[in-house]
Order: C-alpha cells, then sequence, then structure tokens
C-alpha cells in the first residue's frame, strides 16, 4: 500500500490512519515484524510519523535539538530547549512555554487532563503548567547534581525526562548525576536511585511500584527499595546491533517500547526503535536503509486524523 490519493480521500472522510495500514507490511519495509499503531517519533531535528508499514505518514522538520515528541488532541507538542506544539492539520507551529536559562528544556510530559509537566536544565525548576494558561500550579528547585555536589557535563546535562507517578509525585532523571529522583508536590525528596550509566535519560512507574529506566546501554526495572528485578540490555538482541536507548513507553500488556539516540546507518543495518516483551522477545524493530533516523523517543499514538 502506498501513500497518494487513496490515502488522502479516506483520511479526509475521517478513516484513521491504523484502520488503513495495520497489518500491512512492504517487502521493502524497515519494519520487522507488526507494529500495531502509528509510531509517534522525534530526533535528527524533525518529529515525524511512522506507519505500521514504515512509512513517513506525517512530517515536521526544523525543530531543533528535539528531545521529546508527546500527541494530545490535536497537537504534537515537542522540546528543543523550548516547549513548542504544532496543529496537526494546519501545521502551525507555536512556542506553549520558555523557561529561564541558556540550556532551556528537554524533558516533558502531556498529562491527560491537558496540563504539563516539564523539567528545566539551568534554573533546575521542576513545573507542573495548567493546560491553556501554562501557569504553574506546581513548581520547585529538584536537585540534578550527584552526592559529590556535580553535574559532569555542566547545565546541558541536568535533566532529561520527567513523568508524573499515580500518587501525584515527580521523577526525573538527572542525566550525567545518574539518578532518578522523585519528589513530592512540594519539592521534598522522596526517593532516589542511583543508575549505573553515562546518561540516565527516561524513567516512568511502573502499576506494581516499580520504575522503569532508560540509560543508553539498558533499561533496568528497579523496586522502591532498590532491587533489580528486570533488565533488558543492548545485547540481548544482537541481531538488532542497538545503542543508546533512549525514550520508553509502556504497552497495556507490558511490552516496551523503546527509541535510540543516533543508532541508524546508510545500510539498515542498525535499529532505531523497537517493541520488546518482558521475556525479551522483540514484536517488531525499524531500521531504516540509507536513512539516519534517530529515534530518541518513540510513543505509539492513535489514528486520528493526519494531513
Amino acid at each position: 500500500m502506498r501513500f497518494g490519493g487513496n490515502l488522502a480521500t479516506a483520511m479526509a472522510a475521517g478513516t484513521s490512519l491504523a484502520a488503513l495500514v495495520t497489518g500491512i507490511v512492504l517487502a521493502d519495509s524497515p519494519v520487522r515484524g507488526k507494529m500495531g499503531q502509528p509510531l509517534l517519533v522525534c530526533g535528527a531535528g524533525r518529529a515525524f510519523l511512522v506507519a505500521p508499514d514504515g512509512r513517513v505518514a506525517w512530517n515536521k522538520s526544523g525543530c531543533g535539538n528535539i528531545h521529546r515528541v508527546w500527541k494530545h488532541g490535536e497537537y504534537v507538542y515537542y522540546s528543543n530547549g523550548d516547549l513548542r506544539r504544532i496543529e496537526i492539520v494546519t501545521g502551525k507551529d507555536e512556542l506553549v512555554y520558555s523557561p529561564g536559562g541558556k540550556e532551556g528544556l528537554f524533558g516533558f510530559e502531556v498529562l491527560d487532563n491537558g496540563n504539563i509537566v516539564v523539567a528545566e536544565n539551568s534554573t533546575d525548576f521542576i513545573a507542573e503548567l495548567k493546560a491553556g494558561t501554562w501557569e504553574p500550579v506546581v513548581r520547585f528547585k529538584g536537585d540534578p547534581a550527584n552526592h559529590e555536589g556535580k553535574v559532569p557535563g555542566g547545565a546541558h546535562h541536568h535533566y532529561r525526562m520527567v513523568r508524573k507517578t499515580g500518587r501525584g509525585t515527580y521523577l526525573v532523571c538527572c542525566s550525567t548525576a545518574n539518578f532518578v529522583r522523585e519528589y513530592d508536590r512540594s519539592g521534598k525528596l522522596v526517593w532516589e536511585q542511583k543508575i549505573p550509566a553515562k546518561i540516565t535519560f527516561d524513567c516512568l512507574r511502573r502499576a506494581n511500584g516499580n520504575t522503569l529506566v532508560s540509560h543508553l546501554d539498558a533499561v533496568t526495572e528497579y523496586t522502591p527499595d532498590h532491587k533489580v528485578v528486570w533488565q533488558f540490555r543492548c545485547e540481548d538482541a544482537p541481531d538488532l546491533r542497538l545503542s543508546n536507548l533512549c525514550g520508553i513507553w509502556e504497552q497495556r500488556n507490558g511490552n516496551l517500547v523503546v527509541g535510540t539516540y543516533a543508532n541508524g546507518v546508510e545500510d539498515g543495518s542498525r535499529t532505531t526503535a523497537f517493541e520488546v516483551t518482558r521475556d525479551k522477545r522483540i514484536v517488531w524493530s525499524y531500521a531504516a536503509a540509507g536513512r539516519r533516523f534517530s529515534m530518541m523517543t518513540a510513543f505509539p499514538v492513535d489514528g486520528s486524523r493526519w494531513p
């Protein structure tokens, strides 16, 4: 199936992208396995949507040093030092929030109610912004340093991704200090986990209370009392030739979708995004020949209308 007039007609009629392409994989597709949903991705200066057959169905270039992308309603939000959003249908790009400090922000999360959690490098503030007004309803200073009070690499590496937990606390990745720290809404530190890594990139709190952390060479699951109960390392899937594991997204069935930074090569021999089960079976992988795709963040999204 090719993206042309038939797709445009169907999209105009309101047919979802997922319904059109689920289960269809072309012989020359960069996807191996079955990708059940479109994939919203960012990296290498752009945000783009990959259809389940591997083709790019929507693209926004000129996004700068983009680290995170998130779909909410009719918008795609992205971070490149500032927080911006793109209206999907019109392509209108607008500023949502500009933090203080030269290094801005890379980590954010859009909540179900439209509020947005951000982690600011340079200023060290973690904030929750109210939907529409973008005024902070929570704002406090975190600590991006290691126990020696240092941040290797300076302000650029204070924070990476940030998430709000189900109990209303905030998890933040302290990039080169290599801690995941959890704060309550007053800014009190309630938990921290030391990560043996070069860069601690993304984290999320699972329903069982454990915390998943991506840190380039692995994704590791920690219990509240700091025990490792699960880990997926790059070498667990040698055929994919993985490195730089970054954005993580947990599916409802417990599978993880993982994006990579700067792992694509011209011959398509290195995977840039994949889905893995709890028993470390690869569901699908994406490796585009001839294109240096970076997929620092890779999130499955619904099939609502895209131009």
